[in-house]
């Protein structure tokens, strides 16, 4: 997993790459959904059994606040591994 911020800190780019499995992308829609970050694209790739999603998240809470983010970062991880 990957979160960085754009130049200009209004967007941020998550990188997640992961086993495949029923509701993995419903889970990390739920972990964005709960720390209420948009996301204004995203590119969703099944490689047989492994994805690599990648979204173009709303970085104006995140830039402000670092225990978001790092937060963000440990929710998702968390619903990677299950």
């Amino acid at each position: 997993m990957d979160l960085r911020a754009d130049e200009r800190g209004q967007y941020y780019l998550l990188s997640l790459s992961a086993n495949d499995r029923t509701g993995l992308l419903y889970a990390i829609s739920r972990v964005l959904a709960k720390h209420r970050t948009s996301v204004h694209t995203a590119r969703i790739n099944t490689l047989g059994e492994r994805v690599e999603d990648v979204f173009l998240v709303d970085g104006s809470r995140l830039a402000s606040d670092n225990k978001l983010q790092l937060q963000l970062e440990q929710d998702l991880l968390a619903a990677l591994a299950i």
